[in-house]
């Protein structure tokens, strides 16, 4: 299951913090508490073999961006395999953020928690299904 994750949300232009801000950057209100979905996109990642006093080597970081445009800055278990628009789940203990790599069954949540109302969810498999039946078809496959 994909952990939800605090954050704060500008009742003016809708832009979302996390982790939570009392005042949005862009408006002088203050900003209601909510959370959203902890999994998103890797926006950039880095590994420091020389990190700073306190951490250890290797230190693995990733920005990761979630819906809405709330970013972290996260640690993790390693680098390998992982790629720019690299989906990811997105863990906070304490005050501290993990990234791990997605798997098939944590995407297909995402998926169908993203997709909406049951007969948007329905239309959106059947659209990928006829797709790959089109390719298979236009090649000679059946």
């Amino acid at each position: 299951m994909i952990e939800r994750l605090a954050a704060s949300r500008c009742s003016v232009c809708g832009f979302i913090a996390a982790p939570p801000a009392r005042w949005c950057p862009r408006h002088p209100v203050e900003m209601t508490r909510t959370s959203v979905p902890g999994a998103g996109e890797v926006i950039s990642f880095t590994t420091l073999h020389s990190p700073p006093e306190g951490f250890r080597s290797p230190l693995h970081i990733a920005l990761v961006e979630l819906a809405g445009g709330a970013r972290f800055i996260c640690h993790g278990a390693e680098t390998l395999g992982l790629r720019i628009g690299s989906w990811v789940a997105i863990e906070a203990v304490g005050n501290v953020y993990y990234f791990s790599h997605l798997g098939v069954l944590g995407r297909v949540r995402l998926f169908w928690s993203r997709a909406g109302h049951a007969s948007e969810r329905i239309g959106a498999i059947a659209r990928s299904l006829a797709k790959r039946g089109w390719k298979g078809s236009s090649r000679g496959e059946s």
